[in-house]
């Protein structure tokens, strides 16, 4: 993670990594737009656990 920092990188979704929401959405141009397609589609956060709270901000 260390790595990826120094040049801006973005992780593999895939993986597990301990970026927040905040940092993610400066290394995202259209994370808005990616949290509003996830509001759209899974409204009541059937798909949600921990990990992806952190993830996402919430």
């Amino acid at each position: 993670e260390r790595i990826m920092a120094d040049y801006d990188g973005r992780p593999h979704w895939g993986k597990l990594h301990g970026l927040t929401a905040e940092v993610l959405a400066e290394r995202y141009p259209r994370w808005s737009d990616a949290m509003a397609m996830r509001d759209r589609l899974d409204p009541d956060r059937t798909f949600r656990n921990a990990y992806l709270d952190a993830v996402f901000g919430e």
